[in-house]
């Protein structure tokens, strides 16, 4: 009994980034309104452009009120408070990319122009070298 509490109790603790990284690229939309003019312009404009999001191996998450979601706004499991120290967050709003690498890569106020964003991760080694070998 003592075992499955400890394993439920695992499962209920907010999870970080970790699962994504080093398979995917890391887009975070951090705006305090989830109705946003802004926030919804800067999804609009990433979803056009899904298929250059895929080739790039690119996700998307959105940080409102400290509740992570994903781009068609379903609640996830991640840790909001978590991602927001880890990446610096705590007075931003706006695009942050994270790199394969974990590292940030662009922080910046929306809205953000998607070619800005490929254009930037297609001249990264990690990205050059798949793009060689696709």
């Amino acid at each position: 009994m003592i075992i499955f509490l400890l394993l439920l109790s695992v499962n209920v603790v907010g999870q970080d980034l970790d699962t994504y990284q080093s398979k995917n690229r890391i887009i975070l939309l951090k705006e305090s309104n989830l109705d946003s003019d802004w926030l919804k312009a800067q999804v609009k404009r990433l979803k056009s452009d899904i298929g250059e999001l895929n080739e790039r191996q690119l996700v998307v998450f959105i940080i409102s009120n400290n509740v992570v979601y994903d781009m068609e706004q379903n609640t996830t499991d991640l840790d909001a408070a978590k991602i927001i120290e880890q990446y610096g967050l705590t007075n931003f709003k706006g695009l942050a990319l994270i790199g394969k690498d974990g590292g940030v890569k662009l922080k910046e106020a929306f809205i953000v122009n998607p070619k800005t964003i490929f254009e930037l991760i297609d001249s990264m080694p990690m990205r050059q070298v798949e793009i060689k070998n696709q």
